[in-house]
């Protein structure tokens, strides 16, 4: 007689032999004891767990003609036939052969024929999702209202390539994998029964190395046997099976998994280059770090792991001590980076170093240090009190780049002084001849904060005013900046007397230029890069009236005027921020408040819309600046809209470009276009006729 193999010779008869299936057992028992038979079942579950012999033993139990308990008596001519796979009544096809509509018309004709010798007509098809749609299409009637002597058993293991239509007409069973010790007991008997001399230990690498497959365990049962069995009695060892089914020993895997919990980058390289020396499956080493992190984390978390884990208690006391040296957050992220690689992991040339570098990317992210911890840490500190000096510090938003302010009771970083350009500038001016210092004089402010204002350098009365001598331009990098529209225009400086010294005359108000010709109409575009010749007689180098800034000394202790800090705010927009564009729209403001804090300023709502929203996008930056020039962390702008803010020059100009802009839609041509595209004229200005 011919050899058969363990898994074949050792195939269970009955139900009682199943194992790790007794809920399909009891369940296909229970109907055969009380006769509710369905058409069709469908078995559904991984490969080697036992679908094709539970099929078996239920068409012996249906067709026994001794039935005990709704077990088959494995002793009768149908129970033995069967077994024998000579019984004529009871076909086993294999879908993936027969996947053609043919077959399947065929078999429709042979259910309409009575069983021959048996009592159930029974068609056992495996890996029936091979089928092809009309093959299934044509069974599909027969399966739903077969004779009454006809039972159909599927099999499969792709559930989801099945029909619904087809499931919906089954009692499907789900099988699941059968567990380690399960397995490890099976083998054990048949190892016995076989008069094998194996170890325990040796029967658990084989359970594990099943991965839930009892068919699975049964064929590396028989080829440990061949490969290791001898006629001495010597049994077979741990070793052996290892070597073998190329697995990890369970004491070198606690000692990689120290490592990698430990951050031992020296150790975890060691220990994978060993390995690799001794020709271990690293596809198969990187699963079996896959399942040890997840028991680690498992029996972190859970108080009864071994209620989850299906692991020997050995393996779960080894992963319950290694649990204890780093915390859950860190195994859970080297679980998360390890096992998102997996799939690259087989398409590598070289596994041993992209499995070095899966394990060091791991230990990187899992050790680093976590933003949460951060957040943790300083809430703690903040609770203790410990950085409530860090409130008084300007936040870095609010600044500009390379900017750094801070309050003047703040001793944690170096104050800047936003002024201190100008500063800068009006102490590199030259000293002005008596001719000159008349003028100058009354144009020029006090710093901010000085108790009295500055005493003029010469009382001496200035020659003619027909032929004055121009004032030297202070030694600051001229920047050209073109025209702005609306500007307020300096007031008028009274001729100095050569009496004691006058205070400093008030800051310049909005009023309509003095000059004969109205004041022309520019182009504001949105970058720089068109500039006027020079600036207009009445504005500095700058670009902004020559007395803009100035304004009266302010004592210690007091506050500035509103119309004071709004136009050092538009001076330091320009100078220090560098927005000149930014800083000519905000001419067109006018402060209204401050009251040491909130600084209100207007916008016409009528025609400084445009205006409005150019500087309310660039609040958070001016609230910054504004807190540097007041030295005040809580004060701020806030931007209103009311009418009656513009000025005379203001609406003319805005009831030109409305006429200009309704004249220019009569135009024909751009009549046309607006027509075609059903749009309309929304901005209409003029150009600078040097520059047109």
């Amino acid at each position: 007689m011919s050899y058969q193999v363990i898994a074949r010779k050792w195939r269970p008869q009955r139900f009682s032999d199943m194992v790790g299936q007794e809920h399909i057992a009891r369940t296909l028992r229970n109907a055969v004891k009380s006769g509710r038979i369905a058409h069709a079942y469908l078995f559904v579950g991984p490969r080697g767990i036992g679908k094709t012999t539970t099929a078996r033993i239920f068409a012996k139990a249906l067709n026994c003609t001794n039935p005990k308990d709704g077990e088959p008596c494995c002793e009768c001519e149908s129970c033995r036939s069967i077994a024998e796979e000579t019984n004529v009544d009871v076909m086993e096809i294999d879908a993936a052969t027969h996947t053609q509509v043919e077959k399947a018309r065929e078999l429709c004709e042979d259910v309409l024929h009575l069983p021959i010798s048996s009592k159930y007509k029974i068609y056992i098809i495996d890996e029936v999702h091979m089928l092809s749609k009309s093959a299934w299409n044509a069974l599909l009637k027969t399966i739903e209202e077969p004779p009454a002597h006809a039972k159909f058993i599927f099999a499969t293991t792709e559930v989801n390539k099945v029909l619904p239509t087809v499931i919906s007409r089954c009692q499907r069973f789900d099988l699941r994998r059968i567990k380690a010790r399960d397995i490890a007991g099976r083998l054990r008997l048949i190892a016995d029964a076989e008069n094998v001399k194996i170890s325990d230990s040796a029967i658990r690498v084989i359970a594990q190395a099943a991965d839930g497959g009892m068919r699975d365990a049964q064929s590396l049962l028989d080829q440990l046997i061949s490969f290791f069995g001898s006629a001495d009695g010597t049994p077979i060892s741990e070793e052996q099976a290892l070597s073998l089914f190329g697995l990890t020993a369970a004491s070198d895997m606690v000692h990689l998994l120290e490592a990698l919990l430990r951050n031992d980058r020296v150790g975890v390289i060691t220990d994978l280059h060993s390995f690799a020396a001794q020709s271990k499956n690293l596809e198969t080493l990187y699963e079996e770090i896959t399942a040890w992190l997840r028991a680690i984390l498992l029996c972190r978390i859970l108080p009864d792991p071994d209620a989850v884990l299906e692991e020997t208690p050995e393996k779960i006391e080894a992963c319950c001590r290694l649990s204890k040296i780093t915390n859950p957050s860190s195994v859970q992220r080297l679980l998360e980076t390890i096992s998102a690689s997996g799939y690259l992991l087989r398409d590598a040339i070289n596994k041993q170093v992209f499995l070095e570098s899966i394990l060091l990317k791991a230990m990187r992210i899992a050790h680093a240090a976590q933003i949460e911890d951060l957040i943790a840490r300083l809430n703690q500190l903040r609770g203790q009190g410990e950085l409530d000096a860090l409130k008084s510090v300007v936040p870095l938003y609010e600044l500009p780049p390379g900017m750094v302010v801070a309050p003047a009771d703040s001793s944690f970083v170096a104050k800047s002084h936003p002024a201190s350009r100008q500063n800068e500038a009006r102490a590199a001016e030259p000293v002005l001849s008596p001719a000159e210092t008349g003028k100058n004089d009354v144009q020029q402010s006090a710093p901010v904060k000085t108790t009295a204002a500055p005493e003029p350098e010469d009382a001496t009365p200035p020659p003619s005013p027909a032929a004055p001598t121009p004032a030297p331009k202070p030694e600051v990098p001229p920047v050209p900046e073109k025209e702005l529209p609306h500007e307020v225009p300096p007031t008028p400086a009274p001729k100095p007397e050569p009496a004691p010294p006058q205070a400093p005359p008030p800051p310049p108000v909005r009023e309509e230029p003095q000059t004969s010709d109205p004041e022309p109409v520019v182009e504001r575009p949105d970058d720089d890069s068109v500039l006027p010749d020079a600036p207009p007689p009445d504005l500095n180098d700058s670009g902004l009236p020559v007395d803009f800034g100035s304004g009266p000394a302010v004592p210690e202790g007091e506050i500035f005027s509103a119309e004071t800090l709004w136009q050092k705010l538009i001076l330091d927009t320009r100078e220090v921020l560098k927005k000149r564009l930014l800083a000519g729209v905000m001419l067109d403001g006018t402060a209204l408040s401050y009251d040491g804090q909130t600084l209100v300023v207007g916008f016409d709502r009528n025609y400084e819309t445009m205006q409005y929203l150019m500087v309310e996008k660039e609040i958070v930056l001016l609230n910054g600046r504004l807190r540097a020039l007041t030295e005040n962390p809580a004060a701020f702008l806030r931007l209103e809209q009311a009418s009656g803010l513009a000025s005379a020059p203001q609406i003319q100009e805005h009831e030109t470009l409305e006429s200009l802009r309704r004249e220019a839609e009569k135009e024909k041509p751009v009549a046309d276009a607006l027509k075609t595209f059903g749009g309309r004229i929304v901005d209409v200005h003029r150009t600078d006729e040097k520059k047109d």
